[in-house]
């Protein structure tokens, strides 16, 4: 496996071409740098300028009073020259961010490229990748803006999940950016070209690495080398793909491997939620606690059709459903139907969910628990009595469907559950239940092998 913890956690990095003008790649990857308080040492090469944001620009490589850890090239001509500059100077890791039509600008750039990186043994990524961004240790090259609080927020995260796009567009902005939970981040990177180091090389660095326990893709193309790498790495950690190419029989491949195919982009971090907070489900039977029969049935209607059934409870655990819920409960005590609530109060509407969640996990025909919320204010509860119920049975997941609620109330529990990393899916029933059943198909394929 390639060593690829120069990229992505160096202890100094060199920016080759960094410009004095603001609002350019060149500039950016800098101030980035700056703005987020990068602990490694950082240097800068430009010949027309003797510093850029306070931080002094060496003239010449060999000015250089040491071999930085990693380099980056952000200049768009002489790439060739200017790599093997770097390479006989000793640095050992390379990322090219230049945008390069290789076609037009050097058809013969990947055979020079390879030869030099042969000669010095130097791993290069690129060209033409918009960077890394690593969250968790604060690091990045990334030529578009880095906000501070964007790292601050998952600075201290343990594990998060870890992004690879095969889009420059897609990796700076769509779904990490601002999901719609506290989504824990470990890493995001686009490679470009990826001519030495590619996708499959990340996805075996994400195998090892501690802070990732989730992996999403968005694939243009599929590799052979990227089922392989997916094939050795499913059983350990789920890869939620998504894949927007014509190659079919590729794609079921990648299925196979162990890849879990998403329908939308967005599910890429909707359901990576699930695979990061929900423990094991060791059955597809479910227990429901709703508002309104409607609601109910949109879940059950989804549960079939992903084939998920509810759950049968005890006699016991039935009879503490009908005599303390009441409302609409059914004869079979779930899924809980409790409308209408005997008062249109919060502290009602609390302690029916309090004790249809206890009652509902504590039978041992229950693997699972869908919420269903549909509330204004004068309904509302405090979400945190799930921080004691979640405590109490950390063996089965808890999801969250917000039906239907007042703007505010959606934020506060959507904070709170995050909190208590708890998924939740507003208007998306039917996302919620599938999120189940990959969770569920993922650890029953573990289990298989």
């Amino acid at each position: 496996m390639k060593n690829l913890e120069p990229f992505f956690n160096p202890n100094s990095i060199l920016i080759v071409g960094a410009s004095r003008k603001a609002y350019t790649f060149s500039y950016t990857i800098l101030k980035n740098l700056l703005e987020i308080f990068y602990r490694g040492k950082v240097y800068i090469l430009n010949p027309n300028a003797d510093e850029i944001l306070g931080i002094k620009s060496y003239h010449s490589i060999e000015e250089l009073p040491e071999i930085p850890e990693l380099a980056v090239i952000v200049l768009g001509k002489n790439i060739p020259h200017i790599f093997e500059k770097l390479a006989k100077f000793g640095i050992k890791n390379i990322a090219i961010e230049s945008e390069l039509r290789i076609d037009t600008t050097d058809p013969d750039l990947i055979e020079k490229l390879n030869l030099i990186s042969k000669k010095y043994a130097v791993s290069y990524m690129g060209p033409s990748m918009l960077g890394i961004i690593n969250f968790i240790n604060n690091f990045t090259t990334s030529i578009i803006p880095v906000r501070q609080y964007l790292m601050q927020k998952h600075r201290n995260v343990k594990e998060g999940v870890s992004f690879i796009a095969q889009s420059g567009g897609l990796a700076g902005a769509m779904g990490w950016w601002n999901p719609s939970q506290d989504l824990p981040i470990s890493k995001v990177i686009h490679l470009g070209y990826g001519f030495d180091i590619d996708d499959a090389d990340v996805l075996d660095y994400f195998k090892e690495d501690n802070t990732t326990k989730v992996i999403s893709i968005f694939l243009r193309e599929i590799t052979d080398r990227i089922i392989k790498s997916v094939k050795e790495l499913a059983s350990i950690k789920p890869v939620l793909f998504f894949y927007v190419g014509k190659e079919e029989q590729k794609e079921e491949e990648l299925i196979s491997a162990g890849g879990i195919a998403v329908t939308n982009y967005i599910e890429l971090f909707e359901f990576a939620k699930i695979f990061l907070w929900c423990p094991e489900p060791k059955s597809p039977d479910l227990g429901i606690i709703g508002p309104s029969s409607g609601a109910i049935y949109l879940i059950i209607k989804e549960m079939r059709k992903q084939g998920l059934s509810l759950a049968k409870l005890t006699n016991d655990h039935k009879n503490i459903i009908l005599e303390k819920v009441q409302g609409s409960t059914c004869d079979l005590g779930n899924p809980v139907d409790y409308w209408p609530p005997e008062r249109f109060v919060g502290t009602k509407i609390c302690e029916i969910y309090n004790t249809s969640s206890k009652t509902l996990l504590n039978d041992d025909a229950v693997d699972g628990l869908i919420l269903a919320l549909e509330f204004f204010t004068e309904i509302e509860f405090d979400f945190n009595i799930f921080d004691n119920i979640k405590k109490s049975y950390p063996d089965k997941p808890i999801i969250t469907i917000l039906i239907q609620a007042e703007h505010e109330g959606v934020k506060r529990v959507i904070k709170t559950a995050s909190e208590l990393k708890i998924p939740v899916f507003e208007n998306e029933v039917e996302r919620a239940v599938r999120g189940f059943k990959l969770l569920y198909e993922w650890h029953s394929k573990i289990k298989r092998k």
